[in-house]
């Protein structure tokens, strides 16, 4: 599988797990269940996915346990409950955002539809979850003409309740509460009655394909790098790299509003997959006691989410003597406070790794008076303490709806992760 399948599949946190599932299990990866027994061989592939946005892939080998992190989820526009609202004739989408969003990047373009439905079943605590994508694009949100805000380049400050809900077609004149077009589109597209649909988890996204531009083709601008590019480096290579070390992958969801969630790093969910990884392994005579104090000494975590590129138009929004710039390879992240988990012994192993294995690497830390954002590494570890970094590729317009990264800093991830779970 390309990334640029990967991203074009992975349109909400839901798809993205189950094109993840399906890819793994063309690879002969098993699947496994939180609630059963793991009978384990050393160097198998195995996932397990407790929620439908979270999953956990590995492959057992020796007490050196090599984990990798990404994240599933993107800012996008989150579909309220009772969500058409007509308006002189004009439907409209009642939405909220999701995570930190570029709102004007939402402007004029064909949006689409996906996530999951939660259906009526015979089970009350069972419902139906369906996972939906529309495919065709079903929304767009129009700017304002600059002759009605003649200020539009200068100000335009942008509120999502007003400004962002996007308009799904003409209708002339009122429907009946509960006669939602909108949810009555998706019952027809799922072949469902509208009754049926008990509530969702909705986003609009971007359908624009991944493209290379440039004079030389040597940038991708795509929807969806942060944090898909990570996501699909880790999955590659825990496929492409069966050695002796312990291998795991971990996507988390939630990482764009906090990771507080069930399925999110700030839970117990990652110490209660690595605490049964490691009793299995120990039960199966994979390796010796396998402790979580022994893995705090032998286990060493790459957080792998997107980083702040240099900006060719915004210099001083860079540090001033520590450039992060396309094309010049992976990035190596620092933070004082520690919004990431790296530190100088941490750095060092990445730094040498990458040297021996002839991966280009650079280093990143904000400017002193510009605040980054956090990363699933230092939240990992607060769960189990275990030494790592946080490093990723380089894009500009992190959190546009579309986002731009070099290509050449793509290959150099896929290099680094292998050579990561490899040594």
């Amino acid at each position: 599988m390309t990334l640029e399948d990967y991203i074009k599949k992975g349109v909400s946190p839901y798809h993205v797990v189950a094109n993840t599932k399906r890819w793994l299990k063309r690879e002969q990866f098993v699947e496994l269940k939180l609630g059963e027994e793991w009978e384990l061989d050393r160097g198998q592939g195995y996932y397990v996915s407790p929620y439908e946005s979270v999953i956990f892939a590995f492959r057992p080998g020796d007490e050196n346990v090599r984990i990798g992190a990404g994240h599933t989820d993107q800012p996008m526009l989150k579909v309220k409950p009772h969500p058409t609202i007509n308006r002189e004739g004009n439907l409209v989408v009642n939405v909220e955002s999701y995570g930190g969003m570029i709102l004007n990047t939402w402007f004029d373009r064909p949006l689409v539809l996906a996530g999951k439905l939660a259906l009526k079943s015979e089970e009350v605590f069972s419902p139906h979850i369906v996972l939906y994508d529309s495919k065709e694009p079903v929304a767009v949100i129009p700017s304002l003409a600059i002759h009605m805000n003649r200020e539009v380049n200068s100000k335009n400050e942008l509120k999502v309740q007003q400004h962002l809900l996007p308009l799904i077609g003409l209708n002339e004149g009122d429907f009946k509460e509960g006669d939602d077009p909108l949810l009555n589109y998706i019952a027809e597209k799922v072949d469902v009655d509208v009754e049926d649909i008990l509530d969702y988890d909705l986003y609009f996204y971007n359908p624009t394909a991944p493209t290379k531009v440039g004079v030389n083709k040597e940038l991708l601008v795509s929807p969806r790098l942060d944090n898909l590019s990570s996501c699909y480096a880790l999955i590659n290579g825990i496929i492409e790299e069966n050695t002796d070390r312990t291998t795991v992958v971990a996507l988390f969801d939630n990482e764009e509003i906090g990771s507080r969630s069930k399925q999110g790093a700030d839970s117990t969910l990652f110490l209660e997959v690595m605490t049964r990884l490691m009793n299995s392994m120990n039960a199966c005579l994979i390796t010796p006691e396998l402790t979580l104090d022994k893995l705090s000494r032998t286990g060493f975590i790459m957080s792998v989410d997107v980083a702040h590129a240099y900006h060719p138009n915004y210099r001083d929004k860079s540090d001033i003597t520590t450039k992060t710039r396309l094309g010049e390879g992976v990035v190596l992240k620092t933070s004082g406070n520690q919004r990431y988990n790296s530190d100088a012994k941490s750095n060092a192993v990445v730094m040498q790794l990458c040297e021996e294995y002839g991966v280009r690497y650079q280093r990143q830390i904000n400017h002193s008076d510009i605040a980054g954002g956090s990363t699933l590494g230092p939240i990992m570890s607060t769960f189990v303490p275990i030494p790592g970094v946080d490093v990723g590729v380089g894009v500009l317009a992190m959190h546009s709806s579309m986002e731009t990264c070099s290509i050449q800093d793509l290959k150099a991830l896929e290099e680094m992760i292998i050579a990561f779970f490899k040594e």
